[in-house]
């Protein structure tokens, strides 16, 4: 039965008088207020018909709020499960859906992150990628051009291998480089790839606004863009703040258009460069003579080129006089027509593999995006706004559509007359005619099927009853796209509590490592170690270089090569081997100390796995935790780990696209050391290291 309303009153009530009592409480009671005052608007919704049918589905509450901590939030910490029961289920759905409860926590762990507040052109030229610097230097005089900047070289001529380190002249030149570098004010990208992946796992473990986490995880992964792309990189933090993780429980259509106009997008599928084919009508220049603006700067038209003031020249308008304009126009020229971003648009982002489009659609779609770029950025891009401006007397610099970094480039674009998916677009558009487009594939019933699929995948089952997807697809086209009613029409079908769901999806390693120190209740000093070991289980965070994004699927995660990596994880966290994380057994336990090895196996599993019946699963895992090798087995693969680390192969790499210099070694960037601390190689530490790495664990 569920508590009535007053119930949850006195509930949550007892719950803040118990927070605040705690010496921890502080960061927690603005939390606790704020969820009170809310509570007459969420439990009037609560109070309404139709409610989560948990009970229907022959559940405890108790299994309920397990369930639904699984599957909406990054797991349960210690006393959660508890804690939503009081509140009433009902109750905390909805406080997720509003996604508005304070993070004063999160705000704490990052405070320190510069890259947070920093616009996107801001990264761009904050952080530039190495070749980039190295090419400054060069044309400055700083380092010779033809330096081999990468571990292993001495000067311009190869080392032996095997010899180690770089030699004398190849460390004075990279010496100069850094020192150029610095004085410009750049900082080393793997400063800004450590705070984007920080910032995840400390929001995905201490935000109160966890479905949020949880569908920004999903959505980014659905509009992937991968940190391999060497155009892309810097701006994938911008993305996901700017573009994804305030639309996540918003319009779809509104997500679409940000992620479509992001320079993030725009430089992973190339639709930066996508251009009007030859001989193909454009738009009026606004007065910017014969140049446009392009993908990385001010660039011409390939077309027409040698005829004075033709278009793709610099000889007539009001930039031809500018030299440093001149040289960047000759050199950048545009590609021409490119169906990267509209064939995944179609195919990833709306309408699906059997969203009823053809290739000839494909090209209509990346016809009508042509001109779709990036205001100018990089090193010079500010220099480069601010001559524009001044030469077009800021007359025209008003009529080009533009945000922050996104720019339509209107004689780019094609402006002939266009048919998609059956409907017509007259000739003579602009801008409009790529937000048409979008508007149209946000609400085709396709994409809603598709969505609605991907949905049901990430948190129902990997073989979602059609029934479901039906459901979800018919909200999501009566509501505009409103994903936060989608979500809601999820946690209110039986499908969503029915016994196949439960403990039916397999963890990626991000859900894997974030549940297991949630609910241990660990505290992450320093992210890295745990970051490394997720991409150690198979996820290397935001470096998933296909479009389609992480599979979301079992048999994409479990391997006996992934499995291994799994309870080695989990092993090495509960016995405290992982750098920078802090877990106390003790007060897991509530200081109580169980007699034997089978009683402390029941114990822990009935705080890390709530919802579950301990009979089976402590069966199985006794027979593990009797192996008279256990302990040394756990001390292999600690030394084993810690000489073969990911952390150290992908310094190395970083180091590479750095010019040399190791992260964490000091330099241009070093990361903070983290203090060890003594293992834990006691029974009840082994016992929850087996439990993590079970594979009742790795389900939800």
């Amino acid at each position: 039965m569920r508590p009535e309303v007053g119930g949850q009153k006195r509930g949550l009530e007892m719950q803040i008088y118990t927070v605040t009592q705690r010496p921890s409480a502080r960061p927690t009671i603005l939390a606790a207020l704020v969820t009170l005052a809310l509570l007459p608007a969420a439990l009037a919704v609560s109070a309404n018909e139709p409610v989560l049918p948990w009970s229907e589905a022959g559940l405890s509450e108790r299994e309920a709020a397990a369930h639904l901590l699984d599957r909406f939030a990054f797991g349960a910490r210690p006393g959660e499960v508890d804690q939503v029961v009081a509140m009433g289920l009902e109750v905390w759905l909805e406080q997720q859906l509003a996604a508005s409860l304070p993070d004063p926590v999160v705000e704490q762990r990052l405070e320190g992150y510069r890259t947070l507040s920093m616009s996107a052109s801001e990264l761009k030229d904050t952080y530039p990628i190495f070749f980039r610097i190295r090419r400054q230097a060069e044309r400055a005089g700083v380092v010779s051009g033809d330096t081999q900047f990468r571990p292993g070289s001495a000067g311009s001529s190869p080392r032996t291998p095997g010899q180690g380190r770089p030699g004398g002249a190849n460390r004075e030149q990279m010496r100069k480089l850094f020192d150029f570098a610095e004085s410009r004010g750049y900082r080393p990208l793997p400063e800004l790839m450590d705070e984007l992946t920080g910032q995840k796992l400390y929001r995905a473990l201490h935000s109160e606004n966890q479905l949020r986490e949880v569908l920004t995880d999903f959505w980014f992964n659905h509009f992937n863009v991968s940190i391999s792309d060497n155009d892309a990189q810097q701006y994938v933090l911008a993305y996901e703040r700017d573009a994804i993780r305030p639309n996540v429980l918003g319009s779809f259509e509104e997500m679409l258009v940000a992620t479509a106009r992001h320079p993030a997008m725009l430089q992973y599928l190339d639709n930066a460069s996508s251009v009007a084919a030859e001989g193909t009508k454009t738009l009026p220049r606004f007065g910017l003579g014969r140049q446009g603006l392009g993908r990385r700067g001010l660039v011409g038209r390939r077309r027409g080129a040698g005829r004075p003031g033709g278009v793709g020249t610099v000889g007539g308008g009001p930039l031809a006089d500018d030299p440093e304009l001149r040289r960047i126009i000759e050199e950048r020229r545009p590609r021409g027509l490119n169906e990267n971003y509209a064939r995944e648009l179609m195919e990833l982002h709306t309408l699906g593999v059997d969203g009823g489009y053809s290739q000839t659609d494909v090209i209509e779609v990346a016809r009508a995006l042509t001109g779709w770029t990036i205001y100018p950025e990089g090193p010079r891009g500010g220099a480069m706004r601010a001559r524009l401006a001044s030469r077009s007397r800021g007359s025209s610099i008003s009529r080009l559509e533009f945000g922050e970094s996104f720019l339509f480039r209107a004689e780019a674009h094609d402006a002939e007359e266009k048919t998609i998916l059956g409907q017509e677009y007259p000739a003579g558009r602009g801008v409009e005619e790529g937000l048409q487009v979008l508007k149209t594939l946000s609400s085709h019933p396709s994409t809603a099927q598709h969505l609605a699929r991907k949905l049901a995948v990430r948190f129902v089952s990997d073989q979602p009853p059609p029934s479901l997807v039906d459901r979800l697809a018919r909200r999501f086209l009566a509501t505009e796209g409103d994903l936060a009613q989608v979500v809601r029409a999820l946690a209110e079908s039986p499908e969503f509590w029915s016994a196949e769901s439960r403990r039916g999806k397999i963890k990626s390693p991000f859900e894997l490592a974030t549940s297991a120190l949630r609910s241990l209740g660990a505290e992450v000093e320093q992210p890295y170690a745990v970051i490394d070991w997720i991409a150690k289980m198979g996820q290397p965070l935001y470096a998933f270089q296909a479009p389609t994004g992480y599979p979301d699927r079992a048999n994409a995660w479990l391997n006996t090569g992934s499995l291994v990596a799994r309870m080695n994880f989990g092993l090495q966290l509960a016995t405290r081997r992982v750098p920078g994380v802090r877990v106390d057994l003790v007060a897991l336990g509530q200081g109580l100390e169980p007699g034997s090895m089978t009683a402390a196996l029941e114990r822990y599993l009935g705080l890390l796995l709530p919802e579950r019946d301990p009979g089976e699963t402590t069966s199985q895992l006794s027979a593990v935790l009797a192996d008279p090798d256990l302990a040394e087995k756990i001390e292999a693969a600690a030394r084993r780990e810690g000489s073969t680390s990911w952390s150290a192969r992908a310094d190395s790499q970083m180091a590479i696209r750095q010019g040399g210099r190791r992260v964490g070694r000091g330099g241009w960037y070093q990361r903070q050391r983290v203090a060890a601390v003594e293992p834990d190689s006691t029974p009840e530490a082994h016992v929850v290291g087996v439990i993590l790495g079970s594979p009742e664990f790795q389900r939800r």
